[in-house]
């Protein structure tokens, strides 16, 4: 099954939050509690409060078969602030191929640096990239704690 990559436009929001819930709910249920999910990403999707999340950042969506199977931003300073995968294309190579357009953006562009916060799902895929953990991080939402990393790795571009 073929990974088709392109940039990510405004119109693709629905979509993304769609595959954001997703993600969330199905594909961390392993490492985050019901209540952590839902304090993450709400009880449904909200395709309305995505309506102008892509407005200043650089993105890449990845479809199988005409269907979004993730998607990743970056934004000009290097923050990798979204990357999610559908929990239905997760272990198939969507996120190395997401990740390696926007590494390779981020070269292109002079970023240096390369920094998220990574969820405990995501943490393992960022190591596996060459990324390391700066320090945890734990974010309260709606009185749930959720914990995550801030990462970070510094691209070979650049002098050290």
């Amino acid at each position: 099954m073929p990974i088709c990559l392109r940039d990510l436009t405004p119109e693709d929001t629905d979509e993304a939050a769609l595959v954001f819930f997703a993600a969330v709910h199905r594909g961390t249920a392993d490492v985050y509690s019901a209540a952590q999910r839902v304090a993450w990403a709400g009880v449904a999707p909200a395709p309305e409060a995505w309506k102008k999340r892509f407005d200043s950042i650089s993105g890449v969506v990845a479809e199988i078969d005409n269907r979004m199977a993730g998607f990743m931003t970056i934004d000009g300073e290097g923050l990798i602030d979204l990357a999610f995968v559908h929990p239905d294309y997760m272990k198939k190579g969507v996120g190395r191929a997401l990740y390696t357009v926007i590494e390779n953006r981020a070269i292109a562009s002079g970023v240096c640096l390369l920094t998220t916060l990574a969820s405990d799902k995501a943490k393992p895929f960022f190591e596996r990239m060459g990324w390391s953990v700066e320090t945890p991080n734990a974010v309260v939402k709606g009185g749930v704690t959720l914990q995550n990393y801030k990462m970070f790795k510094a691209l070979p571009h650049c002098p050290a």
